[in-house]
């Protein structure tokens, strides 16, 4: 896998034929999501670069930098998880009937008191649930003395006893890309699956700009695949090759920094424009269509994001005034 921005930009000119830094399988299933998912990277960010050059759409590079983003917020990942292969695919459990808030986590992971614990609840839209291995599971144990809900991440087999995936609906964009409801009932949950830290502060909040950062990289870097094979102008790439350093950066960055924050806004705002700016005209019929289609992924959770920044410029400035 890739080790230098210079390995990374050899293969994007050399478009998603090559000459790759390893042979890349091509993501248009996912039996060809979970190959990706099987070959281990040195940098999770050039993982979903490599996986969005090698997707047969929108949908399949969203997937490949959706599973890099969780490999980076939890390195372990399959690896971590008893009964699963190397490689597994993961998804985030933390959508609820009430959204994403913390408030509104109304599932819970309570102790047992026998050293084990037990989960119990409700998700309402889990990305890749249903073809997941591995899950990793936003829960409630309590109450804080400020009547806040403490919550904590746990990682766990999708086969477990007592966890049901059930088909949740279709986007209107990106099909390909499956959706479930997660029901969790008595759900047995070994200590070493709780993972460390707290489930806002060091998951939920942190994964929201580490999932920007990957899967916009892996749209980008399938539009520069899109645009060798279509032959858009070599300004168009080569704008996108500074991006997609740029991205690289930042999905190594500090998740939770304000800076990192107004740098994904800018990022996010530049890569919009380029892909809207594409030479679609150029592009065959079933491509274009696809764009077309799938280019609203683009702008989901505008409302979080800018609800991010803002309170990544507040941040910033109470900083530089002090």
């Amino acid at each position: 896998m890739a080790s230098s921005p210079a390995d990374v930009l050899r293969a994007l000119l050399g478009g998603p034929a090559g000459p790759p830094i390893a042979p890349i399988a091509p993501v248009a299933s996912i039996a060809g999501l979970r190959a990706h998912a099987s070959r281990a990277p040195e940098s999770t960010i050039d993982h979903a670069v490599l996986g969005g050059l090698a997707s047969g759409s929108v949908g399949w590079a969203f997937a490949c930098g959706y599973e890099a983003a969780l490999a980076r917020l939890d390195p372990a990942g399959a690896h971590g998880a008893v009964g699963v292969d190397a490689g597994a695919l993961c998804a985030m459990c933390a959508t609820e009937e009430g959204g994403g808030h913390p408030r509104a986590i109304r599932t819970t992971l309570a102790d047992r008191g026998d050293g084990t614990f037990v989960l119990d609840g409700r998700k309402s839209w889990v990305t890749l649930g249903t073809d997941a291995q591995v899950l990793l599971v936003v829960a409630s144990t309590g109450t804080d003395d400020r009547g806040r809900n403490r919550l904590r991440v746990v990682r766990i087999p999708a086969a477990r006893a007592g966890v049901r995936l059930e088909p949740g609906g279709t986007a209107p964009f990106a099909p390909e890309i499956g959706h479930a409801r997660a029901v969790f009932e008595g759900v047995r949950v070994d200590p070493a699956e709780v993972l460390a830290g707290d489930g806002y502060d060091a998951f939920l909040k942190p994964f929201r700009t580490i999932e920007d950062a990957h899967v916009m990289a892996a749209v980008l870097a399938w539009g520069v695949g899109v645009a060798h094979v279509a032959s858009w102008d070599r300004a168009w790439t080569e704008e996108a090759l500074a991006v997609l350093l740029a991205w690289r950066s930042l999905g190594e960055a500090p998740p939770s920094e304000p800076a990192t924050h107004v740098a994904v806004a800018g990022a996010l705002a530049t890569t919009k424009r380029l892909l809207d700016a594409g030479a679609w005209d150029r592009t065959d019929e079933r491509t274009r269509l696809g764009w077309e289609r799938d280019r609203a992924l683009l702008g989901v959770a505008s409302t979080v994001r800018a609800a991010r920044l803002e309170a990544a410029w507040r941040a910033l400035t109470t900083q530089e005034a002090r």
